[in-house]
């Protein structure tokens, strides 16, 4: 696939891989490893999106990296990177800001300690942090004191742009996405009755979905969306190839075929399926416990790792 990489190339940043595929590996400040394997389709989906100006949407089943891209795609970008998980109880306005009442209770109750003004009270939410820090910083007023101001509380890019990952959307109810929408068309909305605009040139908003709850029409049509392909015994070695470059290729080929038979186990039993996330956690004991796919052990540790949903299932005693 050709196509030019005019706002988002991750050859620029990392190691080219076969099938015009690029490897982009970084670690931060406090020693956390981002790692991520681009396919020309997903580069597209980014380059689109960052043209369009447009929400990304990423869907696929739980494990399959969404999360984890939205951070290395900041990097890449050398954009500051914020990112909120969403619940059931969230609302758009949560994503913006909060009100800390309890914070203002106990200044009202507490002796020789003063009640703020009212403003001194409101949190800022990534969100808010994303499009507009200058005013986060302040919590929206002009003259906001010195001693109340706030850090930036995002991971610092080069540039002064921003992305926001915005983690299981679908968790939240119909109206949340809607209302996010206006948000991001309009770039603006208001804290306690104060306007607010966006001041960053460039925001780009990334979404998670798992597929638990059908997500408005008027939002997707509004989105650039990439459902991640489902994986075959191949992709996870490469995985492994990448976040465990010292350990035995035959050890990830045998648990490889080992995960994709716990996943067609689970398929069929209408479970969730393993991925990535006990892929990894596999090798390690299978390394450090020296472990061989024939064992006694090893049906023990499959069992407990891989076939989780379906343990938790049998009844005690039984398998």
């Amino acid at each position: 696939m050709q196509f030019t990489r005019k706002h988002f190339d991750p050859a620029s940043k990392g190691e080219p891989l076969a099938g015009d595929r690029v490897s982009c590996r970084f670690a931060d400040a406090r020693g956390r490893l981002s790692l991520y394997v681009y396919d020309p389709r997903l580069t597209l989906a980014i380059n689109v999106a960052l043209a369009a100006k447009r929400p990304l949407l990423l869907a696929g089943e739980p494990g399959c990296g969404k999360t984890s891209l939205a951070r290395n795609v900041a990097k890449v970008l050398g954009w500051w990177y914020y990112q909120q998980t969403v619940s059931s109880r969230t609302q758009a306005s949560d994503l913006l800001w909060e009100y800390d009442a309890l914070r203002r209770l106990n200044d009202a109750y507490v002796r020789n300690r003063n009640v703020l003004p009212d403003h001194c009270y409101v949190e800022p939410g990534p969100l808010w942090w994303a499009l507009a820090p200058d005013t986060a910083a302040l919590r929206g007023w002009a003259r906001m004191p010195l001693k109340h101001r706030l850090g930036d509380p995002g991971e610092a890019g080069e540039h002064n742009h921003a992305l926001i990952l915005l983690d299981e959307i679908d968790k939240a109810e119909p109206d949340v996405p809607n209302d996010l929408l206006e948000i991001l068309d309009t770039r603006s909305f208001s804290v306690k009755n104060v306007p607010i605009r966006a001041t960053r040139e460039k925001t780009l908003v990334v979404l998670t979905t798992n597929g638990e709850r059908e997500l408005p029409g008027a939002f997707l049509r509004r989105c650039v969306t990439y459902r991640f392909p489902e994986a075959d015994a191949a992709w996870f070695e490469e995985v492994a190839t990448r976040w465990l470059p010292e350990g035995n290729p035959q050890h990830h080929h045998d648990v490889a075929e080992r995960l994709i038979a716990a996943r067609d186990r689970a398929r069929a039993a209408g479970q969730r399926m393993p991925g990535t996330a006990e892929y990894l956690d596999a090798l390690h004991a299978f390394a450090d416990l020296g472990l061989t796919v024939d064992s006694a052990e090893w049906r023990e540790v499959e069992h407990c790792v891989f076939d989780k949903a379906m343990a938790l299932d049998s009844a005690p005693g039984g398998r």
